[in-house]
């Protein structure tokens, strides 16, 4: 099973997810689908029953959890559909990302 979000691009493996999480992920992606209040979305999927906190033991395994991507992504997409947050459109890499060296020559 992948999750993959066609706008943007995200592709997450979710083949590694216990069948509690399998069905929490279905759960949702109905949400989603039903274009659920972003806030009432990210209640359901970040709050304290989600299942996303039951197998990782720190903060940085949550974040790197496949079932994690995928409800971040769906949460993010909910609120461009809604106007709650903007998408950025892609800029120009105008100094934008340096590289040590080219930061130095740039304080030069």
């Amino acid at each position: 099973m992948e999750y993959v979000n066609l706008e943007t691009g995200p592709r997450v493996n979710l083949d590694g997810l216990t069948p509690e999480e399998k069905e929490f992920y279905r759960q949702a992606l109905k949400r989603f689908q039903e274009n659920t209040s972003w806030l009432a979305f990210d209640e359901f999927a970040f709050g304290m029953g989600s299942p996303i906190y039951s197998r990782q033991r720190s903060h940085i395994d949550v974040l790197k959890s496949a079932l994690y991507l995928a409800l971040k992504d769906m949460s993010l997409q909910l609120g461009v559909q809604q106007g709650l947050i903007a998408r950025r459109k892609k800029s120009p890499k105008k100094g934008i990302a340096r590289t040590k060296k080219s930061a130095k020559r740039a304080i030069a």
